[in-house]
């Protein structure tokens, strides 16, 4: 059953989605099958279209608050509404709501009360320690995780997702780097030329530039993509976002942000994933030591391709074939390792110099 405080809004704004009925189901086995889901968004009962991604996880295959699947990167139905981090559908992510700097009291979750349409902007740099816009707290122990509002707590806001049922969710870092690697999103494919925001479009993701709501404007609308996840970052003040960009040579993946600003929310449901026994990540093989000083050990039973190490931007560094691999002579930073197994699998994963 829809938990009817996520439908709440004090000031709740009616937004005219576009016809897009379907029977609600959940997406088939097969990776790309489709499913539909119903939901309760801005006091209507919407339907969203979902697909079974190469993860094996069911995904949105469109943003909250979008009228239709993408049709085109520049799709302005597909573009959906703005989320601040840690709130819900209470109107502040329409385009339409009203900005303020006076941040409700205390300035988290619960000072929201039942929900409020107003979205909080100001507040200096975020790269600033004496940074102060919404939800700031630099102790980097806030989720974005509750069923509703007898959860929330002043490090704890409402997951939206959880609008469609509870094994709906907030996808986290490692949820989207799984994902967008088992379908050739990032890092990018070795001779790719082009940007990182094509291949989420042309994925099983159909993932559109909805770009970003940054204090009182938009930036980047119909280019690129700025997504939420519900994972800290290294920086007190930020949280972590997919970014996938237009220009082939961008970095594209992952960056940090302030919570006050605004993105795109897609949603995953983990709990009929069709490929987890075979999925690599999960029981095949392990590698360490991550941080890795000198050298990477490939623990598996399964015979190696290829190991190749690849730069953040995903341009290959290295190559061998054996399951010990050397990154004495990189510098300090970010990385992956891409494994290629004889029987046609790959998996990526990041790892730390």
């Amino acid at each position: 059953m829809l938990n009817k405080y996520l439908c709440l809004g004090l000031f709740a704004v009616v937004v005219n989605f576009k016809a897009q009925n379907c029977t609600p189901q959940t997406a088939g086995a097969t990776v790309g099958n489709n499913g539909c889901v119903n939901l309760t968004y801005q006091n209507q009962t919407v339907y969203y279209k979902t697909v079974r991604a190469a993860d094996g996880n069911e995904w949105l295959q469109q943003n909250l608050g979008s009228s239709n699947v993408a049709t085109s990167i520049g799709d302005e139905g597909a573009r959906g509404d703005y989320f601040q981090f840690g709130r819900w559908d209470d109107g502040h992510q329409l385009k339409t709501s009203q900005t303020s700097e006076a941040y409700p009291t205390p300035n988290n979750p619960v000072g929201l009360g039942t929900g409020n349409s107003t979205f909080y902007i100001g507040g200096g740099s975020p790269w600033n320690s004496n940074y102060t816009g919404w939800f700031a707290n630099p102790e980097q122990n806030d989720s974005w995780s509750a069923k509703n509002l007898s959860e929330v707590t002043e490090h704890n806001g409402i997951d939206p997702c959880k609008a469609i049922g509870d094994n709906w969710e907030m996808p986290s870092e490692a949820d989207w780097d799984l994902v967008m690697t088992k379908e050739n999103i990032f890092p990018r494919p070795a001779g790719s030329t082009t940007g990182g925001i094509v291949r989420g479009f042309e994925s099983n993701l159909k993932i559109a530039g909805a770009g970003a709501r940054k204090d009182a404007g938009w930036a980047f609308e119909g280019t690129r993509a700025y997504i939420w996840t519900k994972s800290a970052s290294a920086n007190p003040n930020f949280y972590r976002y997919v970014y996938l960009g237009a220009a082939a040579s961008s970095t594209t993946g992952f960056g940090g942000d302030a919570k006050s600003f605004g993105y795109s929310v897609r949603c995953v449901n983990k709990s009929n994933n069709s490929l987890a026994v075979n999925d690599f990540n999960k029981i095949d093989f392990s590698f360490g030591p991550n941080p890795a000083d000198k050298f990477i050990k490939i623990n598996t039973e399964n015979a190696l391709k290829s190991v190749e190490v690849l730069s953040i931007t995903g341009q290959k560094i290295s190559e061998t074939k054996e399951n010990t691999v050397d990154v004495s002579s990189l510098t300090k930073g970010n990385y992956f390792i891409k494994i290629t197994f004889e029987n046609g699998k790959t998996t990526t994963k990041k790892f730390i110099k």
